[in-house]
């Protein structure tokens, strides 16, 4: 049996036109209560060495914007929080557009790593309400955001905000508007297609808007709800770009207009559409003046109820427009009704600043890339928008149920996974004939995302190891083809010549054996040019080579475990009950029989052993296949890291900077932070060379390791915690990531092979009373350091030495976590994580733009980050040791 029909056969619609127990939720008048800004103006002491990387900036910032070039971190013009932000639509890797919990359209990433803050009041719902004398006796926007009076002035907001509340639970949204004084109540519910363990509909550039009518009067109404939409993306030097042309168009059951338009160069087509039943009247309207006072529209439904000629601009030529598409029906007392529309977004064919290449973005494998799929996408959406919110239900609903979780949890475990799609986010499909025949990208693709919206870089890796447990537990195939692109560039050499910001010392800008920092800057090319990262010279960074390995090595777990679960028919992870393990999951296996080979056919051929598009299937990648790929990068990276152990004592040694992922955060010597990572990648190296049957290597890795376990105990545990570094005045410093290696490794499946549980237990227990109970009550997550009086343990304070020091940052907070739900310590884990959280959703407002860092007092920096996606590995972390109660 057809598995759609099925789906269709027992979907429960009032299920999911219900709005759920749990998400952020808001009245559209929403005021938060603590008022933030981006304010990064370092103290006195912490600006003095900080002063030559200044004046260097101002020339890089010179000559950048001399080349027509955005910097990649712009800090003169930083972007503030507007706090009013809700779930984002679309899919992963096709842009994605913001949405206002008030109804806003607002920051569009349509461009391939380039975001546009810009609230368009073109982009609106309307209702409409007659009565059963087909009298309109209520018209309204369908939002309550303040607006300028031009243009379109003659749309008006008559709802009451407090009468108005959303819900948000990523991937969907619910709108409740209470019009029981006009005998309606609206639940307008966004779907977008975003769901675990599926890489075809999760790529889909569009989202689903079901509006469900409720009559709760005694008499007829006839309800009438318009989708209005206008080219570009709120940007005046653009909107008009390439004279854009609409025209109506009806697929299936979508009914809907169509604006093609080019979008910096790249074309894309924006396509409105309601679904056409039986018992809904479609109407349209395909060409507004979005510029003008909106005043044709506005009246024409307001006399009819639908869309008539009257509401055409006809002579509107080489300017911006606008289009409609309305929905009526009649609903009698006591009964609900859906209306319902999708927007999607065909833009196919995309490139970067430097133009060196095109890429297809991955939704074209399976409707193609002329540029004219819109349509098809928006029948297909509505065919099978019943069966994504069954998945997704089928998701969450084992996290929402669980009673020993508590309630701002099960908002922010699904809210903070917006980053994924909405990330500057870009999957490309790969067809190259330098890849080997069983390369996981041919079949799923490259996947790439940014540091965050304002730190302008691809995939960065320092921060993507805290980041990826999302990826490898919900997406894992698009994990292993990202860490393929990184091996790959380990090898790669990149010989410009640099000029680095921090020191002045000129350097290639990306040297061999070594982990990049990043795959490029979206104003540049990236895979071209990596490490646009222009500060520090990242090739004698500490921690990225080190975070390769481990990576590595989580994801051969991770794998076996998926696998496992498989086999089992039972999964261990109840984020993917779920799938149907007897026709979703599937093992990869390699067949030994085929021999690498350049002929394209062999590779599409190859290319089914990873997905199978006729029966839906998904297969993983298998865990040793993985390895044995990955293995030559993790020797090379660990021999170019052993060339810093200086002193031959089995531990690294840092180099009197910032060398690692805290890149103002000096460390001198042996270190907690890259020490514990160093030892954690010679233990993940040792047992990868025994399953590479390398007994050489497995005995040379143990022997470094067991040298450094000694040394690392010597010089860095001070029988509380593992202290920052060596250097005599952060003697008293409590790092909270210092015991990040371990959570790898705990992340890993490992338990206490290198760091004795004593002294874990102890470090934790540290970390809790200090940086977080004693960084504002222990409600904003743990500072990054915290200086301890050894005399009097009520003394104390923030290591005040560096900006990062003294921060509060997102994703490690979220890591920590994680690492004392592994240990055990439960009610720490969740008073660490939800302080942090619950500010953030409830007093400051940062919801779906969650900064790196939060201060103290006042301010926070780099909004809508990468490394809060760490939160995923709390998840991991709950079920492990749900799986050991049970």
């Amino acid at each position: 049996m057809d598995s759609s029909v099925n789906v269709q056969s027992t979907y429960d619609f009032k299920q999911y036109s219900s709005v759920p127990s749990y998400g952020l939720k808001l009245s559209f008048n929403h005021v938060y209560q603590e008022k933030r800004r981006q304010n990064i103006r370092p103290s006195f002491r912490q600006s003095i060495s900080l002063l030559p990387l200044f004046y260097r900036y101002l020339g890089y910032y010179w000559k950048t914007s001399r080349e027509g070039r955005q910097c990649l971190m712009d800090y003169y013009d930083l972007q503030d929080s507007k706090c009013i932000y809700g779930t984002p639509i679309g899919g992963i890797g096709a842009g994605a557009i913001g949405r206002g919990f008030a109804g806003e359209f607002c920051r569009f990433s349509l461009k391939p790593g380039i975001y546009e803050y810009n609230t368009v009041v073109a982009d609106q719902f309307f209702v409409t309400i007659k009565d059963e004398n087909d009298q309109t006796i209520f018209q309204s926007l369908l939002s309550t955001y303040s607006r300028p009076r031009n243009p379109l002035n003659a749309w008006e907001n008559n709802l009451d905000p407090g009468k108005c509340f959303y819900t948000a639970l990523y991937p969907r949204a619910w709108s409740e508007i209470d019009l029981s004084e006009y005998g309606i109540k609206l639940i307008g519910r966004q779907i977008s297609p975003v769901i675990p363990h599926d890489y075809k509909d999760s790529s889909l550039p569009c989202a689903v808007f079901v509006w469900t009518i409720e009559n709760t009067c005694d008499r007829e109404r006839k309800v009438s709800i318009t989708f209005t939409f206008k080219n570009g993306t709120g940007t005046k030097k653009q909107d008009a770009e390439g004279n854009p042309k609409t025209f109506p168009f009806g697929e299936g059951i979508a009914k809907g207009v169509s604006i093609k338009q080019t979008i910096n160069g790249m074309e894309c087509t924006y396509n409105v559409a309601c679904k056409a039943v039986p018992e809904v009247t479609v109407s349209r309207c395909h060409k507004f003046d979005p510029n003008g006072s909106g005043e044709k529209l506005w009246n024409d439904l307001k006399e009819n109820g639908k869309l008539t000629d009257k509401a055409i601009d006809e002579h509107l030529k080489g300017k911006d427009v606008g289009v409609a598409v309305s929905g009526q029906i009649l609903v009698k007392p006591g009964s609900s009704v859906d209306i319902d529309f999708c927007l999607v977004w065909d833009m196919p064919i995309v490139h970067f600043w430097k133009k060196m290449k095109e890429y297809s973005r991955y939704y074209t494998k399976y409707f193609g890339n002329s540029g004219e799929v819109g349509p098809k996408i928006a029948d297909y959406a509505f065919v099978n928008y019943n069966k994504w919110e069954q998945m997704i239900e089928g998701w969450q609903k084992p996290i929402l149920q669980d009673a020993d979780l508590p309630d701002w949890y099960k908002s922010a475990i699904f809210n903070e996974l917006y980053f994924i799609s909405d990330g500057g986010t870009c999957w490309f499909t790969v067809d190259e004939d330098d890849l080997a025949y069983d390369d996981p990208r041919l079949a799923y693709g490259r996947y790439a995302y940014l540091e965050g919206h304002e730190y302008r870089m691809i995939n960065t890796y320092d921060v993507h190891f805290y980041a990826s447990h999302a990826l490898a537990n919900l997406w894992p195939n698009l994990q292993v083809s990202l860490q393929y692109d990184f091996r790959d560039s380990i090898f790669s050499e990149v010989f410009e010549p640099r000029k680095y910001l921090y020191n002045g010392e000129v350097g290639a800008r990306k040297a061999k054996n070594s982990v990049p920092h990043d795959l490029g800057d979206p104003w540049e090319e990236p895979y071209f040019l990596p490490n646009s990262y222009p500060i520090h010279d990242v090739t004698e960074w500490k921690d990225l080579n080190t975070k390769f390995v481990l990576q590595v090595y989580r994801d051969f777990y991770v794998l076996n475990q998926l696998a496992q679960a498989q086999a089992d028919n039972a999964s261990k992870f109840s984020s993917i009950e779920f799938i149907d393990k007897d026709s979703l999951f599937e093992m990869y296996t390699q067949d030994n029989r085929h021999q690498q080979n350049d002929d394209k056919a062999k590779k599409k051929k190859s290319a089914s052993l990873y997905i199978n598009e006729t029966n839906g299937k998904v297969y993983l990648m298998d865990g040793m296949a993985y390895l044995k790929a990955m293995y030559p990068a993790c020797k090379a990276v660990m021999a170019k890291s052993l060339e810093w152990d200086h002193d031959d004592d089995g531990l690294i040694e840092n180099s009197k900077s910032p060398d690692q992922t805290y890149d103002a955060w000096v460390m001198d010597g042996p270190s907690s932070y890259c020490g514990g990572l160093w030892l954690a990648s010679l233990h993940c190296m040792a047992v990868m060379a025994n399953k590479m049957d390398q007994p050489e290597e497995c005995i040379k890795y143990t022997d470094i390791l067991e040298k450094g376990k000694a040394s690392f105990e010597e010089k860095l545990w001070n029988g509380k915690f593992y202290r920052f570094d060596t250097a005599p005045h952060n003697k008293d410093t409590i790092m909270s990531d210092q015991l990040c290696g371990h959570w790898y490794l705990k992340c890993s499946g490992f338990d206490y092979e290198l760091f004795p549980k004593e002294n874990v237990r102890s470090a934790l227990k540290e970390i809790f009373e200090h940086n977080v109970k004693k960084f504002k009550d222990g409600t904003l997550g743990a500072v990054n350091g915290f200086v301890q009086n050894p005399q009097n343990e009520k003394d104390g304070h923030p290591d005040w030495t560096s900006i990062q020091s003294e921060e509060a940052w997102t994703g490690v907070t979220y890591g920590l976590a994680s690492l004392m739900i592994h240990e055990g310590m439960f009610e720490e884990a969740f008073a660490t994580a939800g302080g942090l959280y619950q500010n953030l959703s409830e007093r400051i407002g940062l919801n779906f733009e969650t900064p790196e860092a939060l201060y103290s007092e006042k301010h926070y920096r780099a909004i809508g980050y990468m490394r809060p996606l760490s939160i995923w590995a709390m998840q991991m972390a709950w079920e492990h040791r749900k799986n050991i109660r049970d």
